[in-house]
């Protein structure tokens, strides 16, 4: 059995394969393997050594998949409330918890600003709102220097274009703003964008910004955000960690020493940690071949995974059922009432039959926490494969 083959019939290194796991918790299925989330929380921790790290729990928010990666000593970014709660439920202290987002409104922001987790404040109206309510207090902010990258234009975080930071050309406003209110600048934030592969990008951003904290004298920390990459198609090379790293240490040494006194660094990675992680585990529903393209059927779709969908992201796909079967084009539609319901366009794949189980790959990052009740269909269940054992960290809803 080539390698390929063996890959089929377990996931990752758990010792249990699809169908197993198929037979006894149904499908459509996500499944997380906990032991490769620990594996890849221990490649990060020693390329950035000295840094803190907070995992960007929007990525995957369900609390077993935040409990795992916080035992391991990450801290915990969040974007909402209820990823507060849960951070915090699953027994993350406020100190190693962060809040970043746009578009709040001051309820929600004297309500976070309360809960003591350091917030990036993300324009100059909450900049205002919390000056309003804290006066005298310090702040982190958000900038956008006009450095973007990602896999697609809607990850893109940076630049002319995107909702997100206080443009530099607004600094001048910054500081009447913070006078006005008392506020001390003590922290600068960014974030470029997601999925992102090329290490001079993060390095031209981090230089940027460690340029522009030389005008704030009382900062105490910097946060460059994250956006580390993984390869989803066979061709893309994997993100160099150990040479990224090594870049980014020289960088914060140049600024330390251009600073004059030592500043807290620290990244936000979060598809890195869970992307590769998870599988999305679908049934052969129905087959049509069609004059011009093969349509394979699925008992899921862009309800349950709206990556391709929504960025037209890659996914690799495999036939756990038929592994030899010999190969032909297909397409993977899914269930909903939508033409763009396609979860995989014109791939080889062994030839599908009814009932066979499919594997989605490296759907452990924005899979389920983009998924929805589109079509009043239930989203799928969660589980959880530690130590060669499974079990359900959530239920079929």
């Amino acid at each position: 059995m080539d390698e390929r083959m063996s890959k089929n019939r377990k996931l990752a290194n758990s010792g249990i394969s699809p169908l197993q796991l198929t037979e006894k918790f149904g499908s459509p299925l996500y499944v997380y393997d906990g032991d490769l989330i620990g594996r890849r929380c221990r490649e990060l921790k020693p390329s950035f050594s000295g840094l803190v790290l907070y995992y960007a729990s929007k990525a995957n928010e369900n609390p077993e998949i935040v409990r795992l990666i916080a035992k391991a000593g990450f801290g915990i970014e969040t974007v909402s409330p209820e990823e507060i709660r849960v951070a915090r439920r699953v027994g993350v202290p406020v100190s190693k918890i962060t809040f970043t987002c746009s578009s709040i409104d001051e309820d929600e922001l004297v309500w976070i600003v309360k809960q003591r987790v350091r917030v990036h404040l993300d324009s100059l109206t909450q900049v205002e709102m919390f000056g309003r309510n804290f006066p005298g207090r310090d702040i982190s902010v958000r900038l956008n220097q006009g450095i973007g990258a990602g896999h697609h234009a809607h990850v893109i975080t940076g630049g002319s274009d995107s909702k997100f930071g206080i443009d530099i050309s607004h600094l001048s406003e910054l500081r009447e703003l913070a006078k006005k209110y008392g506020l001390r600048v003590i922290g600068l934030h960014q974030h470029i964008g997601s999925n992102i592969l090329e290490i001079p990008i993060f390095i031209k951003a981090m230089e940027k910004l460690c340029d522009r904290a030389l005008r704030f004298p009382d900062l105490k920390h910097l946060d460059f955000g994250g956006g580390f990459g993984v390869p989803y198609k066979p061709s893309e090379k994997k993100l160099n960690l150990k040479k990224l790293g090594g870049k980014v240490k020289a960088v914060l040494r140049r600024f330390e020493k251009r600073y004059g006194k030592q500043v807290e660094f620290s990244f936000e990675p979060g598809r890195y940690l869970v992307a590769e992680v998870g599988s999305l585990l679908v049934r052969v529903n129905d087959i049509k071949r069609n004059p011009t393209r093969t349509f394979i059927g699925v008992n899921s779709g862009m309800n349950h995974l709206i990556r391709p969908a929504l960025y037209g992201s890659y996914h690799e796909v495999l036939n756990a059922t038929h592994p030899r079967n010999r190969s032909e084009k297909v397409t993977i539609a899914g269930n909903m009432c939508e033409s763009g319901d396609l979860l995989a366009k014109n791939r080889f794949l062994p030839s599908p039959e009814i009932g066979d189980i499919l594997v989605v790959k490296n759907a452990g990052a924005y899979g389920y926490s983009m998924s929805s009740h589109y079509n009043l269909r239930p989203r799928p269940a969660e589980i959880l494969v530690l130590k060669h054992s499974a079990k359900v960290i959530r239920k079929a809803i």
